[in-house]
């Protein structure tokens, strides 16, 4: 995974392990949001400072890309 870090890449690599279960229900592992207006429907998944976003395709799961969070965090 280019730019990530190894804990970066590792991290991600659990969370997509974690989508495989259910891609659809936000969960603790699994902070999962619909995007709207989108087609095909699209799915947003945090995983700490990166995003990942995919759809789903009969029992296949596409990721359409991992991109950092924008903006700044409130917590300082």
């Amino acid at each position: 995974m280019v730019g990530l870090n190894k804990n970066e890449a590792r991290n991600v690599k659990d969370h997509i392990n974690e989508l495989k279960r259910d891609p659809f229900s936000p969960r603790a592992q699994c902070d999962i949001i619909k995007e709207k207006g989108k087609r095909p429907p699209l799915y947003r998944m945090r995983i700490g400072r990166h995003r990942l976003e995919y759809f789903i395709e009969g029992d296949t799961i596409f990721i359409s890309k991992i991109f950092p969070r924008s903006g700044d965090s409130d917590y300082r």
